[in-house]
């Protein structure tokens, strides 16, 4: 039990950490603010044709429907990260804040971004302030170097690398079969996919980092720093995200964090429960409140309340509108919808046969309850995130379905609890030896 001065000294140390995020990301936009824009329209110009006319799904047709591109937002990104500004002369403070792109009489983001690179005397008309666009702070230095297509390919080896390094540490740290089940819940979300939208990629990247971090911070036993790691992703996670699929960063890393923890120690049900909700309100607190810092920062430089407009927008995506209906239920019906092929059942069906098959040959004859109870817990994050932002939710469900991924994960966790591993280990390494005998 803490004293009083030890929850002070630990809030303050909250406190020193989100200013230094706030700080270390504003430095952040003004500098990339402040790279040279021909090389970076340039290399966007290389790329104008396949930003133009590349397919909303290259892989598949409308039978995979969650393997679609954000085209829209990628083409968005491009044409900000060009930050011609609203006049010649607007300062960098505002540029860095105000993220503005051009917009053409059509609304057609396609022949927008056309328009602004074929004429460089064309500055923004639209301004896009109510998030970070931190990820401008990755695509500008590279675009410095790189057209959209190199970095697409970039993003796609970064990716892989992470999930690579993320399975070898599972599987060490944990398990064989629960590397295979975090592989899995990657695959069903089209983790394929991901790199080549790059509206995308920062969310995947940071979720992949957290669970090694997570997983390394374990193994040099200083899991006691696993609080500010949480409250660090969820102010990365507002910085780079365009709210695509942010409770990933929370939910993927939380799992892990439960099954290290249980394999470390007893925990009772109080003390899990209390530990999940500790992690997920740290999250949730350094989510919110980075969003807002930059509401009220933009609302300074540029002398506008953008409060008001941000509420607003929050307003819209928890609840909908007119024009843009949605439901509670709606909305988890219309992610599930986007999780849903055939495939992805058939593999469902397998991997239940196959479960069925190894409770017969291997099942624990003690089951810890409370561990799966904890994380059955963690599995309806998803589903608690659809019906608070229904609104966001129901209309982007294309790439918000694959939050999902943290119930897929959960769920074949859960699984795992009634198998004994230790006893097909055991039943492998005696098959081993027999088989060595015989030669």
């Amino acid at each position: 039990m803490m004293n009083k001065k030890d929850i002070i000294k630990k809030i303050s140390s909250y406190i020193i950490l989100f200013l230094i995020m706030v700080v270390v990301f504003s430095i952040a936009m003004i500098g990339t603010y402040l790279l040279p824009n021909e090389r970076i329209r340039a290399h966007i110009a290389e790329s104008k044709e396949l930003l133009i006319n590349q397919n909303g799904n290259p892989l598949f047709t409308d039978y995979i429907k969650g393997a679609n591109l954000d085209v829209f937002t990628d083409l968005l990104i491009m044409n900000t990260a060009m930050n011609k500004g609203k006049t010649e002369d607007e300062s960098v403070f505002i540029r860095a804040f105000e993220n503005s792109r051009y917009n053409n009489e059509e609304d057609n983001s396609y022949t927008s971004l056309q328009e602004t690179v074929e004429n460089p005397d064309i500055h923004n008309n639209q301004e896009y302030s109510r998030y970070w666009h931190g990820i401008q702070t990755i695509i500008r230095p590279l675009l410095l170097f790189f057209n959209y297509e190199e970095i697409r390919y970039i993003f796609m080896l970064l990716i892989f690398v992470l999930l690579g390094i993320s399975l070898l540490l599972i599987n060490k740290n944990i398990s064989c079969m629960h590397s295979m089940a975090f592989l899995v819940s990657m695959l069903a979300v089209c983790i394929f996919i991901v790199p080549m939208s790059i509206q995308y990629s920062a969310i995947f990247i940071i979720t992949l980092l957290a669970v090694i971090i997570v997983n390394l911070l374990h193994k040099k036993q200083k899991a006691k720093f696993i609080p500010y790691l949480f409250f660090i992703i969820g102010g990365l996670t507002t910085f780079f995200d365009l709210l695509t699929a942010p409770l990933l960063t929370l939910g993927i890393p939380l799992i892990i964090e439960v099954l290290l923890r249980s394999r470390e120690e007893s925990l009772s049900i109080k003390k899990a429960f209390l530990e999940i909700i500790k992690l997920s309100i740290l999250w949730a607190i350094a989510y919110g409140t980075i969003f807002f810092a930059k509401w009220v920062i933009a609302s300074l430089i540029m002398q506008k309340d953008l409060i008001t407009v941000a509420i607003n927008q929050i307003l819209f995506r928890t609840n909908g509108s007119e024009e843009y209906p949605a439901t509670k239920i709606g909305a988890i019906v219309e992610n599930f919808t986007y999780l849903y092929n055939n495939v992805l059942l058939a593999c469902g069906i397998v991997t239940i046969i196959g479960w069925i098959i190894a409770l017969i040959k291997t099942r624990k004859n003690k089951i810890n309850w409370e561990k799966i109870l904890i994380l059955l817990i963690i599995s309806i994050y998803p589903y608690v995130w659809y019906m608070v932002f229904a609104g966001h939710s129901t209309i982007h469900a294309f790439f918000t379905y694959r939050i999902q991924a943290i119930a897929i994960f959960g769920v074949l966790c859960i699984m795992l609890e009634f198998v004994d591993l230790k006893t097909k280990e055991k039943i492998n390494k005696a098959g081993k030896e027999k088989q060595e005998g015989n030669e």
